[in-house]
This record gives C-alpha cells, sequence and structure tokens, in this order.
C-alpha cells in the first residue's frame, strides 16, 4: 500500500496521465527486449523496465522550454517530450526513418525541437553539457531549467564533480537526477561508494541534495515540484537521488549475478503496477478503463514497430554525411587587397577579433580560467586571463567573459551544451597541454555531436589553445595538433601572423563547427599589418607567404617565420624557397600544396612537434598520392625529436626547428 501523501498540484486527471506515461515506458522498453532477442532490432537494450518512477516523476510538470539530458535508461524522457514511437523504434532498428537516419544508436538521440539534449556513450560526460545549457538560459535570461539524468556510477566521474561544482558556482538552473538503481554496471554500489547517499555529495557545491524513494512516484514527484521551484526562482540546483532498481540486467545478453532474493524483493515494489492499485483504489480509474488504455498503448506500439520494420535502411552514402555543418557562402567581409600601414602585434589582432564579436553577436562568450572580471591580474585594467588576447574585455563584457575552477573538461563541455542550444562559446584552454584533460569531451562528444543528431544540430564553439615551447617545460609546451588530428568533426585553425589571426578567428566564431584554435604562445607579441575594420579569412585556404621554383617548404605557426628565415638565406645562395602556410589544418587546403609541388618538384614539411605520426606525416602522404610523378627527390620532414620538450635553455633551443636546420634539409634535398 502506498503511504506517500498526493501532492495538492495534483488532480486525478495528472495521475491518470502519470499511470499512462508509467504503462507506456514499460511497455516500449519489454518490446524492444523481445525485439532484441527475436533478431528484429540490433540495438542491444539497456531496459529501463523498474526505473519508470524516476522520469515520470521528475519530468510531468516540466515546460516546452526547459530541457532534458537523458541517461542511457531514460527512454521515458524522449516519450514524454513528445519524440514519436515510430522514429524511436526505427532509430533502434537502424532504419533510414530514425532520428540520426541510423547513424547513430536511439540511447543518445539528441532533439533540440523537443528541448532534448543529445548525450554520448562515455558515462557522465553529458554533465557538463548539461551545465552549458543551463547556463545558456541563464545568460539569455529565459525562465527555463534543465533536469539532468545520471546513473550512481557517473558520480564517480571527475566531470560529476566538475559539473556539480561550476553548477553550484554560477547558481545554474538544474536539477540533478540520480538514477541509483544499486550497480554500476555489475558491482554493488556498495563497492564504488564510500558513503550511503550520493545527494549526501552536493552540500559540497552549496547546494542542497534529497533522497527519494525511486520506485513511488508521487515521492519523486514531489521532489521534483520543490526543485523545480527553487530554479525558477534563481536559488540554483537540486540533486534529486532516486533510490531505484533495474529489474533486468544492465544490458541483454549479459545475464548478471544479483542474488534472486533481491530481485524479488525489488520487483514486489514494482512502480508500474504500484501505482496502478493506486489508481484503482482511489477510484481515479476502473479496473475496464485500466485495461482499455493498456490496449490502446499495445496497439500504439506495435503500429510503431511495424513502422519501424517497413522502413527502408538508409542508403550507405549517408553514412559519410553531416560529419561537419556546411560552409557559409562567401562572407561579406572579404579580406583586403591592400592590408596598410598599421601594424599590431598577433595578440591584439586576436584581442581585435574577440572584441568585435562580442560587439556584433549576443550569442558569443567567452569563458575560461582567470578570464572573468573576479580574476585579479597583474595590471588595471584587469588583464582577463593569463594571455594578451582577451586583456581588457572583462571590463567591458563582465557578463560574457566567465571565470571558471580549474575545470577543462567542464569548461569545454559546457561550452558543447551552450553551443548546441545556439551560443557561440569562446572557450580558453590555458595552454594546449590541457587539451589532453578534456580530450573525451572534444573527441568524442564536440566533434560528434552534430552527426549524433543526424545532422539536425550544430556545435558552434571555438576553443582557443596556446601552445609551442616558450621555456616552460613539458607540460606547458608541446605542439598538439597530432593529438585531433584523426578527430572527424573538428576543425583545427593554426594561424602565423597578426592578419591571419584576426581573420581567421573571426571566421572560426561564425563556422558552425567546433574549431581548435591553436595559438602559439612566442608569436603574441610578433607585429604585422592589420587593416583597420572587420575582415574574414575563410577557413581552408592555404597562404603562400613567399614564391620560389626550387622547393617547397610547407610550414606552421612559428616554423613559417623560420622558414622564411631560411629561406631569405638560402636565396643569397640562388634558391628560391616557395613558403606555403596551410593556415588550417582541417579543412586542408591540399591543392595550394601539390600546385606549389608540381612548380618546385621538391617538398620539406616543418612542423614544431615531433615527426612520428606528427602532422607532415599527413602531407607527406596526399602529396605521395597525388603528386609523386612530379617529385624529383624524397620528401623531407624537419620536425622536434622523440623526446618531451626539456626546460633548460639550450635544450629547447635545440630541440626546436631552427633556420639552420631548415636551411640544411633544403641543401641535403637539392643534392639529391
Amino acid at each position: 500500500m502506498r503511504t506517500t501523501q498526493v501532492p495538492k498540484s495534483l488532480t486525478p486527471k495528472d495521475m491518470t496521465q502519470i499511470y499512462r506515461w508509467l504503462a507506456l515506458a514499460r511497455k516500449f522498453d519489454e518490446t524492444l527486449v523481445r525485439l532484441f532477442y527475436e533478431q528484429r532490432s540490433p540495438e542491444n537494450p539497456h531496459s529501463n523496465i523498474g526505473q519508470e518512477a524516476v522520469a515520470a516523476g521528475t519530468l510531468y510538470r516540466l515546460r516546452e522550454n526547459d530541457w532534458v539530458v537523458p541517461s542511457l535508461r531514460t527512454r521515458l524522457a524522449l516519450i514524454m517530450r513528445g519524440v514519436p514511437l515510430k522514429e524511436q523504434f526505427a532509430g533502434a532498428m537502424g532504419k533510414a526513418t530514425g532520428p540520426s537516419g541510423g547513424r547513430s544508436t536511439s540511447h543518445h538521440l539528441g532533439d533540440n525541437t523537443r528541448g532534448i539534449l543529445g548525450t554520448t556513450g562515455l558515462v557522465g560526460s553529458h554533465i557538463p553539457e548539461a551545465t552549458g545549457v543551463a547556463l545558456a538560459c541563464k545568460l539569455r535570461k529565459m525562465d527555463s531549467l534543465v533536469v539532468c539524468f545520471f546513473g550512481d556510477g557517473a558520480s564517480n566521474r571527475g566531470d560529476f564533480h566538475e559539473g556539480l561544482n561550476f553548477a553550484g558556482l554560477k547558481k545554474l538552473p538544474i536539477i540533478f537526477v540520480v538514477e541509483n538503481n544499486q550497480y554500476a554496471e555489475w558491482t554493488p554500489i556498495k563497492h564504488h561508494l564510500p558513503i550511503k547517499n550520493i545527494a549526501d555529495r552536493a552540500s559540497s557545491y552549496g547546494f542542497p541534495g534529497v533522497v527519494v524513494d525511486g520506485m513511488d512516484v508521487l515521492a519523486v514527484y514531489s521532489a521534483a515540484e520543490e526543485a523545480i521551484s527553487r530554479a525558477r526562482e534563481g536559488e540554483g540546483p537540486t540533486m534529486i537521488e532516486c533510490k531505484t532498481y533495474r529489474f533486468r540486467d544492465h544490458c541483454e545478453g549479459f545475464q548478471d549475478g544479483r542474488p534472486k532474493e533481491e530481485v524479488n524483493e525489488w520487483m514486489r515494489r514494482d512502480p508500474v503496477k504500484t501505482f496502478e492499485n493506486f489508481v484503482l483504489e482511489k477510484g481515479i480509474l476502473s479496473k475496464e478503463e485500466v485495461a482499455k488504455m493498456n490496449s490502446e498503448l499495445q496497439a500504439q506500439i506495435d503500429e510503431a514497430v511495424r513502422f519501424g520494420e517497413d522502413s527502408p535502411w538508409p542508403d550507405s552514402s549517408i553514412g559519410l554525411t553531416e560529419v561537419y555543418a556546411p560552409e557559409h557562402p562567401a562572407e561579406e567581409l572579404a579580406p583586403p587587397s591592400v592590408l596598410g600601414k598599421r601594424e599590431i602585434t598577433m595578440g591584439k589582432a586576436i584581442n581585435e577579433a574577440l572584441r568585435e564579436e562580442l560587439k556584433r553577436d549576443p550569442n558569443v562568450f567567452l569563458l575560461g580560467e582567470d578570464i572573468g572580471p573576479e580574476a585579479i591580474g597583474p595590471g588595471i585594467p584587469p588583464m582577463g586571463g593569463t594571455w594578451p588576447p582577451t586583456e581588457g574585455l572583462p571590463l567591458e563584457f563582465p557578463s560574457r567573459l566567465i571565470s571558471t575552477p580549474i575545470s577543462e573538461s567542464e569548461i569545454i563541455g559546457a561550452s558543447v551544451g551552450a553551443a548546441l542550444v545556439g551560443m557561440r562559446p569562446v572557450p580558453e584552454i590555458m595552454y594546449a597541454d590541457f587539451l589532453a584533460i578534456a580530450m573525451d569531451q572534444l573527441a568524442n562528444t564536440a566533434a560528434k555531436m552534430r552527426y549524433n543528431y543526424g545532422g539536425k544540430a550544430s556545435v558552434p564553439m571555438v576553443v582557443r589553445a596556446p601552445f609551442g615551447a616558450i621555456g616552460e617545460a613539458m607540460h606547458h609546451s608541446q605542439s598538439t595538433e597530432a593529438w585531433l588530428m584523426n578527430v572527424p568533426g573538428l576543425e583545427l585553425v593554426m594561424p602565423s601572423t597578426p592578419y591571419d589571426a584576426k581573420g581567421l578567428l573571426k571566421a572560426s566564431i561564425r563556422d558552425d563547427n567546433p574549431v581548435v584554435f591553436f595559438e602559439h604562445k612566442r608569436l603574441y607579441t610578433i607585429k604585422g599589418p592589420v587593416p583597420d575594420g572587420e575582415y574574414i579569412i575563410p577557413l581552408g585556404k592555404a597562404d603562400v607567404k613567399r614564391n620560389g621554383s626550387d622547393v617547397t617548404v610547407v610550414a606552421t605557426g612559428l616554423m613559417v617565420h623560420r622558414a622564411l628565415g631560411a629561406a631569405t638565406k638560402l636565396s643569397e645562395k640562388g634558391i628560391g624557397v616557395e613558403v606555403v602556410d596551410p593556415r588550417t589544418l582541417r579543412p586542408l587546403d591540399t591543392r595550394t600544396i601539390i600546385d606549389s609541388v608540381k612548380r618546385t618538384g621538391r617538398l620539406v614539411i616543418v612542423h614544431e612537434a615531433p615527426k612520428f605520426g606528427g602532422f607532415g606525416a599527413e602531407i607527406a602522404a596526399q602529396v605521395a598520392e597525388e603528386a609523386l610523378d612530379y617529385l624529383d627527390a624524397p620528401i623531407v620532414r624537419v620536425a622536434a625529436p622523440e623526446s618531451p620538450v626539456p626546460f633548460s635553455p639550450p635544450l629547447e633551443k635545440n630541440y626546436v626547428p631552427s633556420e639552420e636546420r631548415i636551411v640544411i634539409a633544403v641543401l641535403k634535398l637539392l643534392r639529391k
């Protein structure tokens, strides 16, 4: 017998609808499981049977403009937000009519039109994304909130800590719902947690955590009602830990060893059956009405299954589409043909680009460590960060330069979430070396989310990443572009001049893809001509920095300047070196490079990262594939040795490719 008092805000009509959601969720999952074992659906269900009360109680009072970030098992959230049953079954079957057209499983569905944020298969990685959506709601002064579901296992990840800390710090309108089903995959929770209640952790982040009976839909509803009120009134987050239980295995086909007595004990508290008995006892529904409702729901399920099975398989070609957003049409802000006499540093050029884009588009905002007005910099006005590009911006845009804790995964994850709902975040990772901490968010979330949505959403964000050796030793000096070269969905930009930096950054901010914008720290102070006013340099267009006829040198970042210095020295020997700066590594302007090689017949590639597996290997491979017959000598790579970046000045000098090394490489090549 249910003992929970019925909340005053629930009418008999409400409770009828809640029972309908519970019954539909149960039938949906039962059908998915059956289809899997009948080999009619390739998707292995991670069943929600037993946990239905969590979503039903939490989401019942949400508004259309609120957001839901489901977990692996919260399929009822998709149903309650209006995703058609037909599409969901077609998605589970991998059919063309599914939400992503067969590109992704239906577990991680994203649908912005229905307020559903897509997630990934990485446990807990969606928590920072959810905070990014909540941050976007707050920046836009919207009366919206976010509900983020996750399992007990996710509470042991760093993303959990970083996300909840940020949400509590910024008083974000978000509700964290823990579906504590007592097991993280197959291991009992007591072997994962040193505490009894996950909700006890909430107080560490400055907001309340409550524990509720997750098998009691009315108890969950009551807790959610209070949390929703807190969020809407600007009081910040709440954590609701729902003690629940999954009646089936972690996933189908892998029988676990849970004690039968334990399973049976929990099944006696079946949330669907218990609430059915409640509405019958209270006279809210009759047995005949319950039977009729269940019959109608099963008919809807059966019709949806037929739709999925009758739908066509996707054409094999679509598996290669929707990795990147379409290119924008030609920009109205064309690069000037004459640069003019004004010369500024690259740091100042990037600063100008950020300022202009912040003024132009209210959806642009910056976030990162020490960049907000709270940071106490070494000068007045506040620097706005460690590096010159954000200097002074906190005073002009105090609400749009957001200081974060030292939480790289949260910085990138929150940016992904905000970008998915229409903002254009520009996060700064203080050193490109630290991208490794956020690699999951970059490679598995930012890069893949458009594909996961089937092309129905974009991730317009620019990750600014200062890089390169500058006397700061191995953990603050690496050239990390090769780490990301093998991630479809990311764009990589590496300017070498103030002019390029400004035009490329403005193009990156306006681009609808996630961009990593590499800024060499030694180039912040280099000066060069930059015209007054706005202009755009389209991504994917290399620049020939110097013409020559004897050898092509492709160089990136600081190495462009080393290559130009080497070219000047070689010209004294009558050798014409053509220096090509790709400017963007993805998309790569292979055509300009190959055309140059066809003219010169020789190729030297220079980059600061180690040679093995570096960017130069990709250039060499593409030239070998497309222009081998034009080469008069083997391709040569000049790069750093296979070691970490050393600290001592003479050691670092020996590590980074120099003009002399480039000169020697060219002379050896010409002798072959």
